[in-house]
């Protein structure tokens, strides 16, 4: 025969307190002789914990739970209320603490890689710059000192526009989804892209001399638009067919508006008016003066054939190569055209100037080696985005040869990714770290959503993979890596076709150059009154905050400013999964002791400590029968 094991003293203290109540609620029931069982095991349980008699106690709690289950058993009513109470309170509690103390979180897709990944468990600490009101969108507490550019911050998805924002907290609270990005703008910040980096002068017109000095800016990639229209939004119904006037969105704030008037003819305004965007005194006069949009450009890869049937460009002068990049810039209200957009809509467009540099194999291997996918998986040889509906529509051709699972590729090297989001890098022969000239390409068009729609099917093609070139101290870009050397001799002749095309084309084209950062001509010094002029200000009591992998991240480019009231937290821990990204997150270490730190600490210390001195006095406590 088994010997029970010997309880605690610690478990008999849990014995008393919870048989005690019961005894209490349920004694009018007993005869006599049962309340005096009870009593006398109660009150030798009570003294045998006092006196710290383990074996008494050991003996007497045994005793007591025996019983119990003969005379004190719960109805399935008070059962049921017990689990209810239960319930109730640990919901309480679990809310207080996720709302105002630490959270951990799951990342569900990829626009944060690759600092955080599909899959990454984060700890997120709900104290790092205020004190939350807990199921609102309110603070009761909050520093803005203590939110630094660059962190990585949690939001509430509430009042922005973003689809599909609800949900419900253990099934049963109705609430907004969390967004984590990284912190770019404070209120009265003015900024400005050039060359994948931002530039910026903050309130009080200081040069914010982070954005570019500080590792976790350098090292990041950064487009000030998703698509150079961005939103565009067009009225219910149409007059002749035609969807007139259109609204350029960026930021969620518009920018530009085409219209057809009763001539026929396509008119223009840039909405400047809005002071959340451009400063009162801005004199912009060009769509892609914008925030620097003119120096970026929306790129792809084609042959010589889908140069000629889809390109705006010709290959006039252009090396006869493998393959060729396309790249559009420029994007104006002038010389604007009626086009059928992806939803089959006959609408006014934005005109742009299109470009063309050939790709022999030396440059089209420097951009299989910069390469970069969001998680993505194959099935049965089709392939499609991590966190996608798998859908043969919208699947590349088949990959007969790759095994089915999940995969990404970071600066050109592929990982294969196992049911727990961890990563093993895949051997040099395998399919993916094979360089092919079409896999480049297709990899390349397919852009981040592995979707075909991206891929080149027509002629003013608006929905084009999110890859971007642009220049940086004369070299240029793609994927965030050098691709051509400013003295390369296919960069040098793509600049004299380009200056070629501007002189003969007078206001009907402009060249795709490095048009350098917001420095002044003369001294090379940073030049404020470029900043104010072209740049975009953040309005108070908003911030601007984008996803490090642009390419895929709905950011402050979609949805615009984020609220004050709707910072949450921050993440300070990847908790998940084991690798070198294990630890504190890339980014400025938020500040260590804070108010609300201490505040939220100390209360729940406070809490721990007096339910301990209370629940202790209860079991030194006489009892009272």
């Amino acid at each position: 025969m088994l010997k029970s094991k010997t309880y605690s003293l610690y478990r008999c203290k849990k014995v008393l307190r919870h048989i005690y109540p019961r005894y209490k609620r349920k004694r009018k029931h007993l005869s006599d002789i049962q309340k005096k069982r009870f009593e006398n095991i109660l009150t030798s349980l009570q003294t045998s914990i006092n006196k710290k008699n383990k074996k008494a106690a050991d003996r007497a709690a045994k005793n007591l739970e025996n019983l119990a289950i003969q005379y004190l058993k719960k109805s399935a009513l008070e059962q049921v209320f017990d689990i209810f109470i239960a319930l109730v309170f640990a919901i309480v509690v679990a809310i207080a603490v996720r709302q105002m103390w630490f959270e951990l979180m799951t990342i569900p897709t990829g626009s944060m890689r690759p600092t955080l990944k599909e899959k990454d468990i984060l700890l997120v600490s709900k104290t790092d710059f205020g004190i939350n009101v807990p199921l609102q969108t309110k603070h009761l507490y909050f520093d803005p000192d203590l939110l630094k550019r660059g962190s990585i911050v949690i939001f509430s998805s509430k009042n922005l526009d973003i689809a599909d924002q609800n949900m419900l907290y253990f099934y049963i609270f109705p609430g907004k989804k969390q967004i984590v990005k990284r912190l770019i703008g404070k209120p009265g910040d003015i900024l400005y892209f050039y060359g994948g980096r931002i530039y910026g002068i903050d309130k009080h017109g200081n040069e914010i001399k982070e954005l570019n000095s500080s590792e976790y800016f350098k090292n990041i990639e950064h487009i000030p638009f998703i698509r150079f229209d961005g939103k565009v939004l067009t009225p219910q119904n149409f007059s002749k067919e035609i969807y007139s006037p259109v609204v350029f969105y960026q930021m969620n704030e518009p920018l530009a508006m085409l219209n057809i008037n009763p001539m026929g003819q396509i008119e223009s305004e840039l909405l400047t008016e809005h002071a959340s965007v451009f400063t009162k005194d801005s004199s912009i006069k060009n769509y892609y003066d914008i925030w620097g949009f003119k120096n970026f450009a929306m790129s792809r890869i084609l042959t010589k054939e889908e140069v000629e049937k889809y390109s705006n460009d010709s290959l006039e002068d252009v090396e006869e190569a493998q393959l060729y990049l396309e790249l559009t810039h420029h994007p104006s209200l002038k010389n604007s055209k009626i086009i059928r957009d992806e939803y089959g809509r006959l609408r006014p467009a934005l005109n742009y100037s299109t470009s063309i540099i050939p790709l022999f194999e030396d440059s089209l291997k420097k951009i299989f080696d910069s390469m970069y996918t969001a998680r993505f998986c194959v099935k049965n040889g089709a392939i499609y985005r991590y966190g996608s509906k798998f859908k043969k529509d919208i699947t590349i051709a088949k990959l007969e040869d790759v095994t089915n699972g999940c995969y990404e590729i970071q600066n050109g090297k592929a990982y294969f990714v196992n049911f727990l989001g961890m990563t093993k890098k895949l051997k040099n022969d395998h399919l993916f770290n094979q360089f092919s000239i079409e896999r480049t390409k297709t990899f390349y068009n397919l852009g981040i959503e592995f979707a075909n729609i991206f891929k080149p099917h027509k002629k003013n093609q608006l929905l084009v993979p999110s890859r971007y070139g642009y220049f940086r101290n004369n070299d240029f870009y793609l994927m965030g890596h050098v691709i051509f050397k400013q003295d390369d001799p296919t960069l040098v002749s793509f600049l004299q076709r380009e200056y070629k095309k501007q002189q003969s084309m007078t206001n009907q084209y402009k060249a795709f150059e490095d048009l350098g950062p917001p420095f002044d001509t003369y001294d090379g010094k940073f030049d404020k009154n470029i900043i104010r002029k072209f740049g975009i200000k953040i309005p108070e009591k908003m911030y601007l905050v984008l996803g490090d992998n642009h390419a895929m991240s709905a950011d402050s480019r979609d949805f615009g400013f984020v609220p004050e009231d709707n910072l949450k937290g921050g993440v300070n821990f990847i908790f998940w999964p084991p690798s070198s990204r294990w630890g504190e997150a890339f980014q400025p270490p938020f500040e260590k002791i804070t108010f609300p730190k201490l505040i939220i600490w100390s209360s729940a210390f406070v809490i721990v400590v007096v339910s301990t001195i209370i629940i202790r006095r209860r079991t030194k406590k006489p009892l009272k029968f």
